[in-house]
């Protein structure tokens, strides 16, 4: 028999308890919906970006044709060195399984851009509740919904989504696979199940599919916490991590890898090889100029992440480190160690890229959602004031984008800190924040005996919502202005529609385009090997190939040779098409004949 309870504070407590669940619920409902609405607008644009998202819609698609051999020119014409990932015939220049999923896309809806890119649309919606989770079950359902709204409108999240970044699918699906295995190692910690952290380990190893090394913070988190619970400074009141329980994460992860390395040493060693030592040299050299000093992460990068709030992103990182050493809390260490490991390793690191450090976007935001949250409730008057001092200072001092642009803006690798100084409007706000926090502190010890002094802290709190409210507009604004540019190239798919329809398959085509990238986008619609007819030097002068020469070699091996002239140069060969495309602003092409 079901025994119901009359005390009316029980039934008020289950009421409010009810009430919280369901109003959490129908806002993480609307912001994942609005979020996956708004980034699909223009999702399908027609532009094929270089970098990077050229060579994996590339890739993915010749996966159609041998799902196991992943291939860039799948029939490569001309000579390689399998060195060179950006020319290579056999492509493990990245793992497999986000073109794997690209690969399932352009098999159910087509070889197009919308299936390009639409699983990234659904996997950063979906981390977008992971986030959620992570937050709610760590701190409360309110951060939850918090850190989901900053998630869920970030723009250089929407950036890679659409391929405009230096980044696309390939850290998309990283972030997703270290969300799941962080909320999975939460879990696992807080239950003790080995089953659990079996899991963790499986998800991580899905993250190391996806981009390599940097899958193993989790890793790196589940051994922190180790290390703290052992030196007393993290009290876990309901969980427990033991070694054997980081031996089950590792090995389980391992497992999950090892079939796709074995298979890759023994079927392309030297490739597998050779790639693998280029992802461990960016810790000690400059990979295709990507060298930087130890601030661009913090005063270059990931201040195109959080446009508008990035200094209150950082000031809460900083609130949260000092809460940390005082209440020794789960949620707190866990949160700070995510930051640390992926910060600190890539800032020290000679090789710096734009994207690696997304996969602390979940962690930036849920520390800024905690500030937000805690200032709400009663006695919190010290987030309050943080978060009221944090977003008070970027108004005194205005910032906003990185000044610096491209990979070799500075001499990188011989001055102390060139970002910062010129971002240094960063330094200021967190200047700013700490006298006015300070400030804070003191009006504080001067009311706080007073029973106004609570009205006090509302006002701060209903000021700060009215600031927070035009940031949040402004970092919409700059997710909608991602989704808004629109780029197409309808002359390149116009070309090599044609060509896929009336051009043998061992037809080998040259485009006379000198900019970077041009013969990729080409490469992808017309699905032929594509050669530009320029190259550069040391200097990056524009250099003329002997073209005459490269026919010849296209020849020798089967395959027939034909010229793209797009640039409206006439050359001197017999033309077989001609046509001008109305979409591309009347841009007349040609299709020459090369060879005999």
């Amino acid at each position: 028999m079901i025994k119901l309870t009359t005390n009316p504070i029980s039934c008020l407590v289950t009421r409010n308890w009810v009430s919280k669940c369901i109003n959490a619920r129908f806002a993480i409902f609307w912001i994942l919906l609005a979020s996956f609405l708004a980034v699909l607008r223009n999702l399908g644009h027609t532009a094929i970006h270089y970098w990077d998202e050229g060579f994996h819609a590339i890739v993915a698609r010749n996966l159609l044709k041998h799902p196991l051999t992943f291939t860039l020119y799948d029939q490569p014409w001309l000579p390689y060195d399998y060195k060179g990932w950006g020319a290579n015939h056999i492509w493990l220049h990245k793992p497999p399984l986000a073109m794997w999923k690209i690969a399932l896309s352009y098999w159910a809806l087509g070889e197009n851009t919308l299936a390009l890119r639409l699983p990234s649309a659904i996997l950063a919606t979906m981390a977008v509740w992971v986030t959620y989770r992570i937050a709610a079950d760590l701190f409360d359902r309110r951060a939850g919904v918090i850190a989901a709204f900053l998630q869920g409108f970030n723009p250089f999240l929407f950036g890679s989504i659409h391929g405009y970044n230096y980044s696309d699918h390939i850290d998309i699906a990283l972030l997703f696979w270290v969300e799941v295995s962080c909320w999975l190692l939460i879990r696992a910690i807080r239950s003790g199940t080995l089953g659990l952290y079996a899991l963790c380990g499986i998800a991580q190893g899905l993250a190391y599919l996806s981009k390599s090394y940097l899958a193993l913070i989790t890793f790196g988190i589940a051994i922190a916490i180790w290390v703290a619970t052992r030196i007393k400074m993290l009290n876990l009141k309901d969980g427990r991590i033991r070694v054997r329980d980081i031996a089950v994460q590792l090995l389980s992860s391992m497992l999950t890898v090892i079939p796709w390395v074995t298979y890759c040493l023994i079927k392309h060693p030297k490739e597998y090889i050779w790639e693998h030592k280029r992802v461990l040299d960016h810790l000690s050299a400059d990979v295709e100029s990507w060298g930087a000093t130890w601030d661009r992460p913090l005063f270059d990068y990931m201040v195109q992440f959080y446009p508008v709030i990035y200094t209150i992103v950082i000031g809460a990182v900083l609130c949260l480190i000092w809460t940390t050493f005082k209440n020794r809390s789960f949620g707190e260490f866990l949160t700070l160690a995510w930051v640390i490991g992926v910060v600190v390793p890539h800032s020290f690191a000679l090789t710096k890229t734009p994207s690696a450090t997304m996969i602390v976007t979940p962690a930036l935001v849920i520390c800024l959602s905690v500030i937000i949250s805690r200032s709400w409730r009663k006695n919190d008057w010290i987030y309050t004031a943080s978060w009221f001092a944090l977003t008070l200072a970027t108004v005194i001092i205005k910032g906003g984008k990185s000044l610096v642009k491209g990979r070799d803006q500075f001499d990188t690798l011989s001055k102390l800190a060139p970002y910062l100084e010129t971002n240094f409007w960063i330094i200021k706000q967190l200047l700013v924040f700490g006298v006015v926090l300070g400030f804070l502190f003191l009006c504080h010890w001067l009311i706080h005996r007073f029973s106004w002094q609570r009205w006090v802290w509302f006002c701060l709190r209903l000021g700060v919502v009215g600031i927070s409210i035009f940031y949040a507009k402004g970092y919409i604004d700059s997710s909608t202005t991602v989704t808004s540019r629109n780029v197409n190239h309808p002359l390149y798919q116009a070309i090599g529609e044609k060509i896929r329809t009336d051009f043998p398959d061992n037809a080998c085509f040259f485009i006379d385009h000198s900019d970077y990238g041009t013969h990729f986008y080409l490469m992808f619609y017309a699905d032929r090997s594509v050669y530009q007819t320029t190259t550069r030097d040391a200097k990056q002068q524009i250099v003329d190939r002997d073209l005459q020469k490269l026919a010849n070699q296209v020849q020798d091996v089967g395959g027939i040779p034909y010229l793209v002239g797009i640039i409206g140069k006439d050359h001197n060969y017999d033309i077989v098409f001609e046509a001008r495309v109305e979409a591309a602003m009347d841009r007349t092409y040609r299709i020459y004949k090369l060879g005999d």
